[in-house]
Order: structure tokens, then C-alpha cells, then sequence
């Protein structure tokens, strides 16, 4: 079987306190019907021509979490997408509000995709 590592032709990470934005969360393709209205909600320009995939995580009780990309694995017509959320620095101040964090990728050739969270 030939596994090939990928990376995503675009990449933009954050979080958002939006309830409207992450009450949905999980993986998005473009294919979804909320898809192009989560680009639009951080960018009116944002279009799928510009991303063609969403993870957005569980919400979490307090700000300061990030996500990343760890790799991208392609096996046969499926990629395999790691991430890694990062809590926030032990005695760091933050907001509490309930946050979500989000990556939008642009990844070539995206047929199916699964997500694995570390």
C-alpha cells in the first residue's frame, strides 16, 4: 500500500467564542452544506476555491487553546489528518468564555479524510 506524507497548500488555524460558529463541530468537506458558511464567517471573501476542508474541536471552558497540524497522510484516495491541541501554559491568564478551535486546509486531490486528534 503507498502511504505519501501531504501538506495542505493553505493552513489557517485560530479560535472562536462564536456559538453559531462551532455548535457544529467535527471535520467539514467541501461538499457539506454548512461548509461555505463557516469559511464566511471569519472571511466574506473566503470561497471553497480558497479551502476544501474544516475540522473545528469540542468547545472548551476557558480561551487559550491551540491547534495544529502534525501531519498529513495520504493511503490509497483517503488522508489521514493528525492534529495536536495544545492547553493553555499552566498559570497563564486567560479568557473564560467557551472557545472552539478551528483549522481551514486546502489540502490537493481531497477525496475522504479522517481526523486524528493527539
Amino acid at each position: 500500500m503507498k502511504v505519501e506524507e501531504s501538506k495542505p497548500e493553505d493552513l489557517k488555524c485560530g479560535s472562536s467564542s462564536a456559538i453559531s460558529f462551532f455548535e457544529n463541530n467535527g471535520l467539514f468537506i467541501s461538499e457539506n452544506s454548512d461548509f461555505e458558511y463557516k469559511l464566511k464567517f471569519f472571511d466574506k471573501s473566503l470561497s471553497k476555491e480558497d479551502f476544501n476542508f474544516i475540522y473545528i474541536s469540542k468547545p472548551q471552558n476557558s480561551g487559550g487553546y491551540t491547534l495544529e497540524v502534525e501531519k498529513i497522510i495520504k493511503k490509497k484516495d483517503k488522508h489521514q489528518i493528525y492534529f495536536k491541541e495544545n492547553k493553555p501554559p499552566q498559570g497563564s491568564a486567560n479568557i473564560m468564555v467557551i472557545t472552539a478551535t478551528y483549522c481551514f486546509l486546502k489540502i490537493n486531490n481531497l477525496d475522504k479524510a479522517t481526523v486524528i486528534i493527539k
